[in-house]
């Protein structure tokens, strides 16, 4: 593929070179720089591959992408090299994200596409979208939390929202297996990063957002960054879902042009009217199993039923239900869909027994661990054991809530390790301590993980539902920037297995 063509849904400024040359690969690692390649700059937190625009022109890059900033102040340098045809744009994030849909051929325009965004009920949604356009006999794939999902094949994901580089492959996987729909996960930090560049989707939702989450130093500088970056998703979709009842919801809608959908709930105030009205929820509890049922008025109407806890649940399946309404498929396959969920490390009930029950799931800052604490309690536990442990380099307030929350609704909180990243177990435990003592409830500190999962099964009671939370599906633990296998699930099951409760 020749530079013009990778680059033909791209704004650019041409500066020097042969722009007719071959592209042999693209690269953004002056490390993977080689011959005909197509080389994108990159500024990271921690380094700015522009300082290797020499480098890679000497080993016969075909192409270079830079900043127009940086093309403005180093002209000195783009004298100096030979060879490489180079090129400016505003954002280099999303130069890649367009070159990569060059590249891949362009796959999202020959898929039905609905990207989700908000700061609870990403996954738990873009299950219950997923699971209906499959009952609806849609071969759908799906890219989140979870991995990419391709027909009987998944693949993990350092982030919800994958680079680039690998959403395009992932979704030219799935052209190539014959999908047809695809339900993506995007996070903020991806909307930010144009990790999703160049989609434009058939549908965008909007499930809430939390002020104070992913707010840090090493996340989003202000709440506002934070919601200007949840908002970029509606610029670039054909119809758009949301959830009328969100305070932020008019921001988050400036500058879409897209058709809108609208759900809330009864009772709630809504900030737009709801095209679709939830009403009448109510909670169930049939063979031991906690649910949801609610009816739905407007645009859809009927009775529909959730069996999974947590009121936050229907929310999320309005959510669901809105977007299989928007896309023109029958409802049916909706109500078939969000009554038979099952998540992984969602609300995920690995083991179950009149003696003793536990749960897995991602909970990780104070508001996820408060609505999967009163969630759990719907199944009737004697005792609620949460153990958890708070992620390092995140949000202070992120532990002191978890450890408040934590306090509050479990009998017993035991804190232990979770992402300690770059500070140290005793670092985040100190602000842990302050939010569990806020909480007013009983807990003990053991470091370890495995001991601390360890510790709640061998002291388990009758009747105790036990919680593992903040890892979920993940299946490693990160200490020091080094990612070390581990999974949650499996462990606690080799545990359960040792003392025959499982086989």
């Amino acid at each position: 593929m020749i530079a013009t063509k990778l680059l033909e849904r791209l704004e650019y400024d041409y500066i020097c070179g042969d722009m007719n040359k071959e592209v042999t690969g693209i690269a953004t690692d002056n490390r993977r720089a080689n011959a005909g390649c197509a080389f994108i700059c990159i500024k990271g937190a921690r380094f700015d591959t522009h300082s290797c625009v020499e480098q890679v022109a000497d080993a016969g890059a075909s192409l270079v992408v830079v900043s127009r900033e940086w093309a403005g102040e180093h002209q000195d340098i783009i004298d100096g090299t030979e060879g490489a045809a180079i090129v400016s744009v505003e954002d280099t994030r999303l130069a890649k994200a367009l070159i990569y849909c060059a590249y891949y051929g362009y796959p999202a325009d020959r898929l039905v596409t609905v990207g989700i965004t908000g700061s609870k009920g990403k996954t738990t949604t873009a299950h219950m979208i997923a699971d209906s356009l499959r009952a609806a006999g849609f071969k759908t794939g799906t890219i989140g939390t979870n991995g990419a999902v391709i027909g009987d094949k998944s693949y993990d994901l350092a982030n919800t929202t994958p680079d680039s580089d690998e959403m395009q492959k992932y979704l030219a996987m799935m052209v190539g297996e014959g999908i047809t729909h695809a339900v993506i996960e995007c996070s903020s930090q991806g909307l930010m990063q144009h990790r999703q560049g160049g989609i434009v989707f058939d549908v965008a939702v909007f499930t809430n957002i939390s002020t104070g989450d992913h707010v840090g130093p090493n996340e989003h500088a202000s709440f506002d960054d934070y919601l200007r970056c949840k908002s970029l998703l509606f610029k670039t979709c054909r119809r758009a879902v949301v959830n009328a009842d969100d305070p932020n919801i008019l921001r988050i809608l400036e500058g879409c042009t897209a058709p809108v959908l609208t759900y809330g709930e009864e009772g709630h105030e809504h900030v737009l009217k709801p095209d679709i009205l939830v009403k009448n929820c109510a909670k169930t509890y049939e063979n031991d199993t906690p649910g949801l049922t609610f009816t739905c008025e407007g645009m859809v109407s009927g009775d529909f039923s959730v069996n999974l806890p947590g009121e936050f649940n229907i929310m999320n399946a309005a959510a669901a239900i809105a977007t299989i309404a928007s896309l023109g498929v029958d409802l049916k396959y909706a109500k078939t869909a969000i009554s038979n969920m099952h998540i992984k490390g969602r609300i995920d009930m690995i083991y179950r027994s009149p003696e003793l029950s536990v749960c897995v799931d991602f909970a990780h800052n104070g508001q996820s661990t408060e609505s999967l604490l009163k969630a759990l309690r719907e199944y009737r536990p004697k005792r609620l054991i949460c153990v958890f442990g708070a992620d390092g380099n995140r949000a202070i307030s992120r532990r002191l809530l978890m450890g408040e929350m934590s306090g509050r609704y479990a009998d017993l909180s035991i804190v232990t390790s979770g992402h300690n990243r770059y500070e140290t177990f005793e670092q985040i435990l100190v602000d842990t301590e302050k939010g569990l003592k806020a909480g007013g409830g009983k807990y003990i500190a053991i470091k370890d993980r495995k001991e601390a999962i360890r510790y709640a099964i061998e002291n388990r009671k009758p009747g105790d539902l036990i919680t593992i939370i903040g890892l979920g599906h993940e299946n490693y633990q990160e200490e020091n920037g080094v990612k070390h296998p581990y999974s949650d699930t499996e462990y606690t099951l080799s545990v359960l297995r040792e003392h025959g409760l499982v086989k």
